[in-house]
Formats: structure tokens, sequence, C-alpha cells
């Protein structure tokens, strides 16, 4: 079973969340794909050059995404016997931009074979423009969709802090696309949930299973699941 799994920079960041994260993918026998956001690093580092408008900043995102928090999640992975991979868009073109456009197209069959070979892909959400070469900063939930609808996947898990979403002040157990977007303009989610959940209801239609919990609800199931 190919398995799309998002999570946040505070899994990278905090020694017992990576840990946890360690023993779940330990303990499931699926072909996974991970995408990681910044943590606290990508904010650090753009706060340090005026913020993200600043003419450097998709370069110095880059830098810190693949030079900083991919390779040491790649290596908290391989100390733990999982053959993990760090790649982003631009690495075999995996993620690429054509001419006048915002949404990458995902090279699929390079993520597929590098499954089979039983590699665990560690991926930073960066895309290439093909024109130029350069890397463009991607949103890493919309990322995780992309990727996960490429795919096909059987499964995409976006990893939040809380095990599910939550909606005045209730977990939400299940949930469509057409409500995910009627929610969101009522403003009955927290603006911490709007971005995965646009993401994940964009993936519904082209995944097996899309669902958004946290690391404790990884391993026991308490969840949101978002259908078509």
């Amino acid at each position: 079973m190919t398995h799309v799994i998002k999570i946040s920079g505070y899994e990278v960041d905090q020694a017992d969340s990576l840990q946890t994260l360690i023993s779940a993918l330990s303990s499931i026998d699926d072909q996974v794909v991970l995408i990681h956001g910044g943590g606290s690093i990508l904010p650090r580092v753009l706060n340090a050059i005026g913020g993200p408008n600043h003419p450097a900043a998709a370069e110095i995102a880059a830098m810190a995404l693949r030079g900083g928090i991919n390779p040491r999640l790649v290596a908290a992975l391989t100390q733990h016997h999982l053959q993990a991979i760090g790649l982003c868009g631009s690495d075999l073109e995996l993620m690429y931009l054509l001419p006048k456009s915002d949404e990458p197209i995902v090279r699929f069959e390079v993520l597929h074979y590098l499954l089979e070979q039983a590699w665990l892909p560690v991926l930073a959400p960066l895309a290439m423009e093909s024109a130029t070469g350069a890397v463009k900063l991607l949103n890493a939930d919309t990322a995780a969709q992309m990727i996960a609808s490429a795919l096909a996947a059987d499964q995409l898990t976006y990893i939040v802090q809380t095990p599910g979403v939550y909606a005045s002040g209730r977990r939400i157990s299940g949930i469509s696309g057409r409500q995910c977007e009627r929610y969101i303009k009522q403003g009955a989610f927290d603006a911490t949930y709007t971005s995965v959940v646009k993401a994940a209801s964009l993936a519904a239609p082209n995944v097996g299973r899309v669902r958004i919990t946290d690391l404790n609800g990884f391993l026991d199931g308490v969840e949101t699941v978002v259908v078509a």
C-alpha cells in the first residue's frame, strides 16, 4: 500500500515527537513517501533577512529545507534502520513547473521506482522551474496533496498537533470536500487548519483514504477522515 505522509516541522524540531514518528513509521508495512514542512528553522532564517518578500527568500528557504531540515530528518530515520533518501523537487525533476504555471508536474513514475526499491523518499516541498532552473518553495500541505494524487496513493495522512480537525471545540470524525469549503467560509475551523483542510479536500477524489490526525492518532486511529 502506498502511503503519503505530511509532517509539520514540529515533528522534526521536537525530539520526543521525532521518536514517536520513527516508531510509527517502523510499525507499518506501507510504502511511504514523507513530506516535511519548515519547522522553526524556516521562519527564523526568513526573519533574519527581512521576511519572505526578500529577493533572496526562495534561495534561503531552499537552503534551510534542503540543507538543514531534510538531512537531519533523513539521518534520524536512517539511524533507526529506515532506508530514507532525502530529495526535493529539483532532484530527478521530481516536481517541476512549466512556464506560466503555478502547479508543478509530479514525476510519479520516479517515486514509484524508489518505492519499489524499498526506499523511503523524504521530500522537501520545493519545485524546479523548468525554464530557468530556479527553485520555488511550495506549501507543504499542497505538495503532499499533489504527490498523493499523482501517485493515486492508497492513503494520505496529514500529521497535525491535534487528533483530527476541530470546529466549535469538537473533533470532526468525518467531513466531505464540500463541507470543508463551507466550514472554511463560515470560519468554523481554527485558522491553523485552513491549509491542511483545503489540501485534504482536493486530494480526496484521487486518494483511497485521506485523514488528518496527530502522531498518537496515527497509531490508535483517532482522526478526521476527509472524503470526496
